[in-house]
């Protein structure tokens, strides 16, 4: 009889690993910044059918994937606008950027909050909304708030056009880790295996939990490189669960990546290019250095 296996994604951790794959047109041109992938651009039907098939072969098992549960932020820091520290900022750049008052300093961080209480907003309706309804038994969770930090700056400098560039300090998800242990244990009647797309050592507590009811914790992650040399990210988890899978880089982007995602032909060019060179580095890799499939059940 297959396992019942649940894959719950830490959504922001997850969105780092990906965006960690960018891309330049070659040759590189002026008006062409770096281009990152990232939730958008991959087949996600496809990759978690295979994150399964993954564990199936080197457990020997069946695995039947009942959902997949992705975690984000449900709310992100609300504005407040705080003269205090506005002063402070002053205080402390204004010696450098002399036309600082703390009316410009509010007036900036609440520019940059703006940016980003609609940079977060879309993230949600255009693309994971679109990615829920073409996705067969996957759900999107919101839980926990997105903290910014508007007043404790990340850049306030001049721009070679002499302009003050003011951005504020992005802190992450708070909570969203606790809803992600959770919704673990109490789905743990419906399920007898869980995969956890994270690398987050937060989760050890709720791993060894599931463990201790005999439930089966794999983790899953992606990586840069190609076979012995693959460089996985987020895998301190792999050291408490039952076992470790992922795809290197030559697997993801020659599998996964959606060309009909809107990238750039210039830099789907560079994607290919990089299959390509990964394919070759593979092929002269010794035999008996190649990755092996990840660690069996503990």
């Amino acid at each position: 009889m297959p396992l019942k296996t649940v894959i719950f994604v830490d959504g922001q951790n997850f969105r780092h690993n990906l965006r960690d794959f960018h891309f330049r047109s070659d040759p590189p041109h002026p008006n062409n910044p770096e281009y990152r992938l990232d939730e958008k651009h991959f087949r996600w039907q496809e990759f978690f059918q295979d994150v399964l098939a993954k564990f199936d072969d080197v457990t020997g098992w069946d695995h039947q994937l009942v959902r997949v549960y992705w975690y984000y932020a449900e709310n992100i820091t609300p504005w407040s606008p705080n003269l205090w520290r506005a002063q402070r900022i002053v205080d402390e750049h204004g010696g450098r950027i002399p036309e600082l008052t703390p009316e410009l300093v509010i007036s900036k961080a609440q520019d940059w909050y703006e940016h980003e209480f609609r940079r977060f907003h879309q993230l949600r309706k255009s693309v994971f909304e679109e990615i829920q309804q073409s996705t067969n038994f996957l759900e999107f969770k919101y839980v926990g708030q997105y903290v910014v930090q508007p007043f404790r700056p990340y850049r306030l400098d001049y721009d070679y056009d002499g302009n003050i560039t003011f951005q504020g300090t992005q802190v992450g998800e708070k909570g969203v880790d606790i809803g992600i242990a959770v919704d673990m244990i109490s789905k743990m009647d419906s399920f007898d295996a869980a995969v956890l797309v994270s690398g987050d050592s937060d989760f050890f507590p709720v791993v060894r939990y599931l463990k201790d009811n005999l439930k089966y914790v794999y983790n899953f992650s992606v990586g840069r490189g190609v076979g012995h040399d693959t460089q996985f990210f987020s895998s301190s988890l792999r050291g408490v669960v039952d076992c470790f899978q992922g795809f290197d880089e030559l697997e993801l982007l020659s599998n996964y990546v959606n060309e009909h995602a809107g990238i750039p032909p210039a830099i789907m060019d560079t994607i290919n290019l990089r299959t390509a060179e990964l394919e070759r580095m593979l092929d002269e890799e010794p035999p008996h250095y190649r990755r092996e499939p990840g660690s069996v059940l503990r």
